[in-house]
Parts: C-alpha cells; sequence; structure tokens
C-alpha cells in the first residue's frame, strides 16, 4: 500500500471505529464532549493533503462561521495523522487564533502561547511533557524517532498546559510554519518537491456559531459532505460517541 493509502484507510477505519449513532449521549467526560463536540474535523477524502482553497468553500457553507487550516503528525513517527480521535502523542500545527474558538479552554501551567510569527517553538500538553521530561527553556527534537523519510528538528520549549483529561494533554503544538516543515518531511520522497505545503493541509477545524449544538454540527458535517467534493467531514457526535464503554 502507497502511504496515501495507508492514510485514507486509516482515515476510514477511525470514522467506523467512531460509530454512526448521532446521538451525543455517551461515555465521554466532559472535556472530551468539549475538545471534540465543539468542531467538525475535516480530512482529505482520499490522500494525505487537502488543498488551502477548501477553506473558503467551506465558509460558505451554512452554518459555518468560521475554519482553519490543521497539520497532524504522530509526535513518534512524524507521519501525517488523520482527523478524529486521537489516542496517541501528537504534533498539531494550527493557527494561533483558532484557541478562542475551541469549546475546550485551556490553561498554562508554565509559559506563554507560540509567538504568532515564531518558528521552532513548541507548546507541550501536560503528558506529552512528562513524558518526554521537558519544561520551558528546554529543547526537544520532534518527531521522537522519525521515521520513512521523516526527519527531527529542534524546538524549545515556551509553554506547558494545565491538565484537560482529554486530547491536548499528548499534542505538542507548533506553528504553522514548523507544520508545513514537517508535512514536506512526511510526504514520499518523489512527492516534496511536487507538493506546495504552503498550500496544503492536512485537515480542517470548521466551527459554527458559539453554543452551536452537536446535533447542529452534525447537521453542518452533512452539508459540507453533500456540497464540497474531496472532503470528508466527521460528525462530532461519531467522534464523542467512539467513548461508549
Amino acid at each position: 500500500m502507497t502511504p496515501r493509502a495507508l492514510l485514507a484507510a486509516a482515515a476510514t477505519a477511525m470514522v467506523v471505529a467512531c460509530g454512526s449513532s448521532s446521538s451525543s449521549g455517551s461515555g465521554a467526560s466532559g472535556a472530551d464532549i468539549a475538545f471534540y463536540g465543539g468542531t467538525v474535523q475535516v480530512n482529505p477524502a482520499a490522500g494525505a493533503t487537502l488543498p488551502m482553497s477548501k477553506i473558503q468553500e467551506i465558509k460558505q457553507v451554512s452554518g459555518v462561521k468560521t475554519a482553519f487550516p490543521v497539520y497532524r503528525f504522530d509526535a513518534r513517527t512524524g507521519q501525517v495523522e488523520a482527523a478524529g480521535v486521537i489516542a496517541i502523542d501528537s504534533i498539531v500545527a494550527s493557527d494561533p487564533t483558532e484557541a478562542a474558538w475551541s469549546s475546550l479552554k485551556t490553561e498554562y501551567r508554565q509559559g506563554h502561547a507560540i509567538d504568532a510569527d515564531s518558528s521552532g517553538e513548541v507548546v507541550l500538553g501536560s503528558a506529552i511533557a512528562n513524558e518526554v521530561k521537558k519544561g520551558v527553556g528546554d529543547s526537544v527534537d520532534l518527531p521522537l524517532n522519525p521515521q520513512s523519510g521523516a526527519a527531527s528538528h529542534s524546538f524549545k520549549v515556551v509553554g506547558v498546559l494545565d491538565e484537560t483529561h482529554t486530547a491536548p494533554d499528548r499534542f505538542a503544538y507548533v506553528n504553522i510554519t514548523d507544520g508545513q516543515m514537517l508535512l514536506k518531511d512526511a510526504l514520499p520522497a518523489a512527492q516534496r518537491d511536487q507538493v506546495d505545503v504552503t498550500a496544503s493541509a492536512t485537515a480542517i477545524d470548521v466551527y459554527a456559531k458559539g453554543g452551536a449544538s452537536i446535533d447542529e454540527l452534525d447537521s453542518i458535517a452533512d452539508q459540507i459532505n453533500k456540497q464540497i467534493s474531496g472532503v470528508n467531514a466527521i460528525r462530532p457526535s461519531q467522534l464523542v460517541d467512539s467513548f461508549k464503554k
């Protein structure tokens, strides 16, 4: 299987594993519901990346207030990670202003957010900070154990988050420019000079008006899939329901 086929299969498997119920009643914690139930995550329907132009198309869908490009990678291998429920240490690159839209609010145990125009800086979630034994002022090489052509890069830790009891505890947050660098590393060697990583993202996070219900967000996900080709918008209820025991 090619790397692109493997990613597509992983994304499909993740959605199937999440189930198809639209009910928001589940075994998910309040933090899980806030994180996974407050946004629509959009994957490429095939391949590893989405063109940035899809963001403007998504913003035209009824009910959508804004959308952001996202880059997600396995923090150990450096390989692209599909959107969905994330249960491993991950590197996440996104627009710093996206945090204001998230239903899950984070606080800093140490340090501060990444500067908007910076590169080579990282904010660590509480769990991954403990695993790598790093704090503010330290340097950490990411990804930790690069594979398949990926390479490690040195990042300065500028912040460590308080525990959230959900996915961000295992995230290493970097700036978009660094996410684009990691994306280029993760692409097959033959594609690195063919793909414009500044015009691509591995996923798109979509937000509605403040206080939108999971049912409303599910409807937005359905409309995105109906109106826009080449994308796979995941219903938030599928992600929340995946925590059922």
